[in-house]
Parts: C-alpha cells; sequence; structure tokens
C-alpha cells in the first residue's frame, strides 16, 4: 500500500521526460522548443513562472533565453545576470541544482524580488554539457511546500535534455533557423490574407447594416432588440479588429500583442460577455451558469481580458452538447483575480491537455491547414503577458475546467 502513492509521481514524471525529449529532438524553431519545455515543466510541476537563461562565457552572464508566466519585473532582473551574482548567478558559479520551498526564510536563498512578487517555491539547475556551462533553468511558485529533493533532481535532467538549445550558436544552426521562421511566416500569412479577403467584405456589411438597426431601434425604444443588436455590433467590431491584428503579428512572429494598461471593473465586463454569448447558449439548448463576485477591481487590458472570456466561453459552447451545461465562477483570492470555465463536454486525454497550449498545436488529425496558433495559443499569451497563469483540468468523459488567475493591480 505504501508503493504506490510514490508510484504516481514517478509515472508523472516519466511521462514528462517522454514529452520534453519528443520536443526537443523535433524540427521545431528553438523558441518553440523553449515554450514547449517550459509549458511541460510548468503544467507537471505546478510552476506560476519558468524560464530558461543562456550563459555567455565572454562576457562571464547569464541572458534571458525564454520564460513563461514571469512578472515584467522579474523579466528584467533576469534579462542580464552577471555569473556569481544574486542567487541565479551563484547556481551557475558553483554548478549544483537547487531548491527552496519558502524563499522569504531561507537563508541559502535570498531572492528580494521573487519575495515581493508572492512566490514562495523555488527550483533552478545549471545546464551543463562536457564540463561547461551553458545556461539555466528556472521555476517558482506561489505556493508552500510544492519542492523535494525528486523535482530537484527531476530539473537537473530537464537542463540536460535543453543543453543543445543552449549551444546553438553557429552560423549554420542561425541560418537554417531563420529559414524555417521565413517558410512558416510566408505560409500562415498567405493563408491569412486569403481569409482576410473572405471576411472582411461581409464583416463591413454587418457593421454597417447592424448600426442603422441600432438607430431604428433606439427610435422605437425596442429594448430588447436593441441590446441584441448592439451585441451583434460590438462582436463584429472586435472580430474585425482581431483579425487586423492576427494580419498584423503574421507578418513578424516577433511582435507581440499591445497591453493598455488601467483599471476596470471585472464583474461588469462579465457580465457583458454574458450578454454577448447568451444567444450561442440558447441556439444549443444549453444551461449557463454564472457566479460572479461584485465589485472586482482589476489593472489590466479590458478588451484583451474580454477576449480571454469570450475564447474560453465560446469553447466551452462548442464541445458542450446540447442540453449541456456551462459554469462561469469569478473571485478574488489572495489578491489574484481566478477565473473558472466549466463545461460538460467529451473531456481531454492526458496528451491533448499536456499539449493544449503548446505554440500551433492542433486537436484536429487534419495539418493541410497552416498551423497559425490560434484559439487557446493566444489566449495563454494574453494571460501571461498580465502577469498570469492558465490551466486546464480534465478527464474524458467528464468535461473539462479551465482555470486563469491574475494579479488584481499589476502595474
Amino acid at each position: 500500500m505504501d508503493a504506490q502513492p510514490a508510484a504516481q509521481p514517478r509515472e508523472k514524471y516519466l511521462y514528462l521526460l517522454s514529452e520534453i525529449a519528443d520536443i526537443v529532438s523535433s524540427s521545431i524553431a528553438d523558441k518553440d522548443i523553449c515554450e514547449g519545455v517550459l509549458w511541460e515543466l510548468s503544467s507537471a510541476l505546478d510552476l506560476d513562472a519558468a524560464w530558461i537563461q543562456k550563459y555567455n562565457p565572454a562576457t562571464k552572464t547569464l541572458t534571458l533565453l525564454s520564460q513563461r508566466g514571469l512578472p515584467e519585473q522579474m523579466q528584467q532582473e533576469l534579462q542580464t545576470v552577471p555569473h556569481g551574482m544574486n542567487v541565479i548567478g551563484k547556481i551557475v558559479q558553483e554548478r549544483k541544482p537547487v531548491y527552496s520551498n519558502d524563499v522569504s526564510k531561507d537563508r541559502n536563498f535570498p531572492w528580494d524580488t521573487a519575495v515581493k512578487l508572492g512566490y514562495h517555491a523555488f527550483v533552478a539547475a545549471p545546464v551543463i554539457t562536457g564540463g561547461r556551462v551553458m545556461g539555466l533553468l528556472g521555476g517558482l511558485s506561489h505556493k508552500y511546500d510544492l519542492f523535494t529533493i525528486n523535482e530537484m533532481k527531476l530539473f537537473y535532467i530537464v537542463a540536460v535534455c535543453i543543453t543543445d538549445v543552449c549551444d546553438r550558436n553557429s552560423p549554420e544552426h542561425v541560418a537554417q533557423d531563420i529559414k524555417m521562421q521565413q517558410d512558416e511566416i510566408a505560409h500562415t500569412q498567405l493563408f491569412l490574407s486569403a481569409l482576410s479577403h473572405e471576411l472582411k467584405t461581409p464583416l463591413t456589411a454587418i457593421i454597417a447594416s447592424t448600426g442603422l438597426l441600432i438607430e431604428e431601434l433606439e427610435a422605437m425604444k425596442e429594448g430588447t432588440l436593441l441590446k441584441i443588436a448592439q451585441n451583434i455590433s460590438r462582436g463584429a467590431v472586435s472580430l474585425k479588429n482581431r483579425l487586423t491584428e492576427l494580419l498584423s503579428l503574421s507578418r513578424n512572429r516577433d511582435e507581440s500583442f499591445g497591453i493598455a494598461w488601467q483599471e476596470f471593473d471585472f464583474s461588469k465586463l462579465a457580465k457583458e460577455v454574458i450578454d454577448e454569448i447568451s444567444s450561442m447558449v440558447k441556439q444549443k439548448q444549453q444551461a449557463l451558469e454564472v457566479e460572479v463576485s461584485d465589485g472586482i477591481k482589476i489593472t489590466g487590458d479590458d478588451q484583451r481580458i474580454e477576449q480571454i472570456l469570450l475564447n474560453l466561453l465560446s469553447n466551452a459552447i462548442k464541445f458542450t452538447p446540447e442540453g449541456g451545461t456551462i459554469r462561469l465562477k469569478a473571485g478574488c483570492d489572495n489578491g489574484r483575480l481566478l477565473v473558472n470555465v466549466e463545461d460538460s463536454g467529451p473531456g481531454l486525454s492526458d496528451d491533448e491537455k499536456h499539449k493544449l497550449f503548446r505554440p500551433y498545436y492542433q486537436l484536429s488529425a487534419d495539418r493541410s491547414l497552416p498551423r497559425i496558433g490560434l484559439g487557446l495559443a493566444i489566449t495563454r499569451q494574453l494571460v501571461e503577458l498580465h502577469g498570469g497563469t492558465i490551466w486546464v483540468q480534465s478527464e474524458l468523459g467528464k468535461g473539462s475546467t479551465f482555470t486563469f488567475s491574475l494579479p488584481l493591480h499589476n502595474k
């Protein structure tokens, strides 16, 4: 009886290493390899932030190569770390993996920035090959008592797996990576240009016609119909803006979504989103249960957070059968906004669950279309740009629950 609980994390870690081996041995770009590795680690170890740094022996500094969930302040701090300085620089200097379950009280790992941002558990391992330091792999969590020596050893193994990524400095590797990215961008842009041509004309007509309809309904004082028309107009304008943005992003993958920071009422926004999707719910004869606390004030981009909610709720509606139930819950917990979107759909396999947010991953077996990375990949990026995290809990036949957490005050 005692051996069985230990087998469960062992199986989980073996599965994690198998997934990471698949990622690092694939032919995708280094950027996507790093993002895939960090996603797998974060999901398996319940990390709120994870990163990879690359070591430059000429300048004796660590530079940030890839990150997931790091707040902007920590991104700046980890962007350039001198060898031997800070807790990170010392790990590389001593060449040993470490872990701590409370950095606020651990004298061996004093890290004021992490403590101020509410992190407690910390794990890191140097990336070493042939006796040479290549970089560092690190992870943080808001939880206490999360890690043991087993997780530290696991981190060290994963660090070994990514040595090739950190070592790719040769002109041949750089040229090959650039060529691969250029081909992918060209393929994506061709598809999005065709999509734009097909959608822009009917969208413009919908927006113009809806505007006229709103004027007529205002004059007739048709309150219910006016509200429906306003929802249609708002959705069409939002879709046009998203389409324009995706076209811009397809031209330059290094661009990112802009965030317009301001304080707004999340509770009010959630109710507006519910109004937008109510007709979709009625069409499928689904039940929508809403439990959103009143007066939740958050600092962020209201349009981006609206996009996050719409993406998650639209997915829930899509995968929930007729007569099924969708639940939206939102509240505050320890200075953070916590939102759950639950569906009663078919659920996800373990394989799909682990790969769902990976850049350009598609659930469909059809790979004839370009991998444009829409939906959940964009949702994850928007959540992380707000300094938040997103995850999924699901079992086959038992539906799925998508949860995201954002700091209430990020700026």
